[in-house]
């Protein structure tokens, strides 16, 4: 493997790290409903753009490190990100030939069965209480989906990543 084969490699990783350090930046407390799943929405994008490079391990393993930069229970969003891989990556195909309205759809149905995982996995917590602002997540990450899709595409497509 040559070396700017490697250095191509990086770039979905990096792109990682990003979502990751924006994931965990704070919030107003008012705005903090409405804060976008980044490190979703990228993973979501390199399943869809790249299915041999990114799979359902990835969203595992990017699932425990956003459990461990949370403090939230270990496994939670490890379990939501593996299942959300699963799905996307088992119709990628389907998904990738939408047009991009109705990937924005897709994306915002996936990020509400996120929550809906997450929130099931916090369920045993003594004094849980539900909230359903929650779930304005999933409109937000479907409404900058398509900003999204095409920020990446045109970084995938400069640094030739394939």
């Amino acid at each position: 493997m040559s070396q700017h084969h490697r250095r191509r490699g990086w770039i979905i990783w990096l792109s990682f790290l990003i979502a990751m350090v924006l994931q965990i930046m704070p919030w107003p407390e008012q705005f903090f409903m409405f804060r976008p799943t980044l490190l979703m929405l990228c993973l979501i994008y390199w399943l869809l753009a790249l299915p041999h490079r990114v799979s359902v391990g990835t969203g595992f393993v990017l699932g425990m490190i956003t459990d461990l930069l949370h403090g939230s229970i270990l496994g939670a969003n490890a379990l939501a990100f593996s299942l959300i891989s699963f799905l996307v990556a088992f119709k990628f195909q389907l998904i990738r030939n939408m047009p991009l309205w109705q990937q924005s759809l897709v994306v915002a149905g996936l990020s509400t069965l996120m929550n809906c995982c997450v929130f099931l996995a916090y369920v045993s917590l003594p004094k849980m209480l539900f909230h359903p602002e929650v779930f304005w997540n999933g409109v937000v990450n479907g409404i900058l989906w398509p900003w999204l899709f095409l920020l990446m595409r045109k970084i995938r497509r400069q640094f030739s990543v394939h």
